[in-house]
C-alpha cells in the first residue's frame, strides 16, 4: 500500500497505542501494527509519480493550517477481513481538505483505492485490523464497548507512506501551514 495520511497529535498517538497494546496482550491482535504508527487516511493507491507528489503535498500543506477533528465512537467494516476504528466526524472542512487532496493527486496516482474517493471515504483511526477473526471479534469488541471515543485531534501534517518488506513506513512528512 502506497497513501497519504497524517499523524495524530501526541496525545491521540498515545491513546491509540495504549489501545493496540492493551487489544494486543488481552485478544492477541497485532496485526494493525503493518502500520505502526496512529493515522488517519486520506487516499490510498498502487503507487504515484513522486516528484508530481511531492510538489502537490507541500503546496497543499502550505496552504493549510492544522486543524481539529473529532471523533464520536466505535465502527466496524464487515466482511472478509473486518476492521474496527474510531469514528471521525466528517465535517466540512473535512470533507472539503479530502476532496481537494482525491482532486489534484488521483491524476498521478496509479490504480487509486475508490473506497477514498470524496463520496466513499469514511474518515476513521484504525484499532484492529489483518487478525481480527470469529474467534477474537468478540474479545476486541468487549474491550472497547465501553469507552468513550469522544475526542479532538490536532492534525498538523500530511504524510507519503509506503510499503517496504510487509511494513509500511513514512516516506515523507509535510507540516501544514508552511
Amino acid at each position: 500500500m502506497n497513501g497519504i495520511a497524517s499523524l495524530l497529535d501526541p496525545a491521540a498517538n498515545l491513546r491509540v497505542e495504549r489501545i493496540w497494546q492493551q487489544l494486543e496482550a488481552r485478544c492477541g491482535l497485532s496485526g494493525v501494527r503493518v502500520t505502526p504508527f496512529p493515522h488517519i487516511t486520506w487516499q490510498v493507491s498502487e503507487g504515484y509519480h513522486l516528484p508530481k507528489l511531492e510538489e502537490t503535498l507541500q503546496e497543499i500543506s502550505r496552504n493549510t493550517n492544522s486543524f481539529i477533528i473529532h471523533t464520536y465512537g466505535l465502527g466496524i467494516f464487515t466482511g472478509e477481513s473486518p476492521v474496527i476504528y474510531i469514528s471521525i466526524f466528517k465535517d466540512e472542512h473535512l470533507m472539503d481538505l479530502q476532496s481537494q487532496l482525491w482532486e489534484q493527486i488521483k491524476g498521478f496516482s496509479k490504480n487509486p483505492d475508490i473506497l477514498y474517493s470524496p463520496l466513499r471515504w469514511i474518515p476513521h483511526i484504525t484499532l484492529a485490523y489483518n487478525d481480527l477473526n470469529p474467534a477474537n471479534i468478540n474479545c476486541a469488541l468487549q474491550e472497547l464497548a465501553f469507552e468513550s471515543y469522544n475526542w479532538e485531534i490536532s492534525i498538523d501534517n500530511f504524510i507519503y507512506i509506503s510499503q517496504v518488506d510487509d511494513q509500511t513506513v513514512e516516506s515523507g512528512r509535510y507540516q501544514l501551514g508552511g
